[in-house]
């Protein structure tokens, strides 16, 4: 590698470091490359001067400007990596009942760094997305959060509790933002309650940026624990044994999807499959578990099998 190659490989990485980590000071830097403060210093000059990324100097710590808008470069992805990211958007776009003006816009820079065989295919998924009512009010709520969990700033948020009549207000540390199938949650730590929690975006209502920074969390902890769960939005402290018999008519179904890190598959008599899985909560298990009807029957634990049993007897009631 060349003296330039590396040059420029260490002004990428510490470019790198101030979009995902915000503010650093020179000595933090030279932590995290392991390149002397000097030749920071020299780095930074470089960075403003030939990368044309705005820089700004405050209280002994160095940032990106905020709202500045970064050229990272042009992007060449091979025909695999753009069918893979071709394949992630489509799965947006299904989980989608309204469109983003932000996701909008990255797809179609995307869209002009993918080979043409596939870019044509990606503008049309970006057109179909542009097609979905838009929700401003909650994108300002996505927005301010992505801003506060991006720079590890507390947040004052307003929200409604599914339990709570009226709103309500606390102080918010974002540790993950993350999207499911039942929609876009933030976990972190609440003043209000004193402990780690999940809010849905859908029920937030307001959003504060404070000035105040917050220490890092263990996040993968906190990821550990959410994997753990079945739909990976409910913390659990239980440890509930579950086992699932379903019939022949959806063996296949069942044995070509991954569903959870513990599952362990078992081959029934007559064709059909057993479902084995350890859950911290049943939460999120149940209703998916009504959703295959006569097709599953639900073995352990007991309580799950009669919520389960009890649901399906009020639903066939409706039709009596």
């Amino acid at each position: 590698m060349t003296e330039q190659t590396r040059r420029s490989t260490r002004l990428v990485r510490i470019r790198d470091l101030f979009v995902r980590r915000g503010r650093l000071s020179v000595q933090q830097l030279a932590g995290e490359t392991g390149y002397s403060p000097r030749t920071i210093q020299r780095d930074l000059l470089a960075l403003q001067s030939e990368l044309n990324v705005p820089l700004v100097f405050e209280n002994r710590r160095w940032a990106i400007a905020e709202g500045a808008n970064l050229v990272f470069g042009p992007v060449r992805l091979t025909l695999d990596e753009a069918r893979a990211v071709y394949f992630a958007t489509r799965l947006m776009l299904r989980s989608a009942d309204e469109r983003d003006p932000d996701g909008i816009s990255a797809l179609e820079k995307i869209a002009d760094a993918l080979p043409e065989g596939v870019a044509g295919h990606m503008r049309r998924t970006v057109s179909e997305y542009s097609a979905l009512p838009a929700n401003m009010p909650y994108i300002e709520v996505v927005r301010r959060l992505t801003e506060a969990w991006a720079s590890s700033r507390t947040a004052t948020i307003t929200y409604r509790s599914a339990t709570a009549a009226g709103p309500r207000t606390t102080e918010l540390d974002p540790y993950i933002l993350d999207h499911t199938q039942s929609g876009t949650y933030v976990a972190g730590y609440s003043s209000e309650h004193a402990e780690v929690r999940i809010f849905k975006l859908d029920r937030i209502s307001g959003v504060e940026v404070t000035a105040r920074e917050f220490a890092p969390a263990n996040v993968e902890l906190i990821a550990a624990r959410l994997r753990d769960s079945w739909g990976g939005v409910v913390f659990g402290e239980e440890n509930h044994s579950v086992k699932v018999d379903f019939a022949p008519s959806v063996t296949a179904r069942i044995r070509e999807s991954y569903w959870h890190p513990t599952q362990r598959l078992e081959d029934l008599p007559g064709g059909g499959v057993r479902l084995e899985v350890a859950l911290p909560s049943l939460l999120e298990f149940t209703p998916w578990v009504l959703s295959w009807g006569a097709a599953a029957t639900v073995i352990e634990p007991p309580a799950l099998r009669q919520s389960v049993a009890a649901a399906l007897r009020e639903a066939a009631s409706n039709y009596s």
